[in-house]
């Protein structure tokens, strides 16, 4: 399964971190872990900055990003689109994805 935390502090976006792996078809073939893929990876690509702002990491199996200073207004809309795809594959395949929120 995969594991999906947003966290949000005082209502702003703090951290993201996916991990885990879908299950849901053989290896290169499984269709949730390439849209979450997909989704994670093409939003990253589109975020401002990125070094500068983000602390993140990206490995098979694992992404985390955590934003160092407040998040620009183009970022917000990034990050909102990220957790809206990722929300709507959880709630498509609740047995290969979770999507959970944390506040500080």
């Amino acid at each position: 399964m995969i594991k999906i935390t947003f966290v949000e502090h005082d209502g702003e976006f703090a951290s993201l971190e996916v991990k885990g792996h879908a299950g849901n078809g053989p290896y290169g073939h499984d269709l949730v872990c390439a849209a979450v893929s997909g989704i994670i990876l093409g939003g990253l690509n589109n975020l401002t900055d990125g070094d500068l702002k983000y602390k993140h990491e990206v490995k098979e199996g694992y992404v985390s990003l955590e934003a160092l200073e407040r998040v620009s207004e183009h970022d917000k809309i990034v990050l909102e689109t990220i957790e809206r795809q990722l929300e709507s594959i959880a709630s498509s395949y609740p047995k290969n994805a979770k999507l959970e929120r944390k506040h500080k």
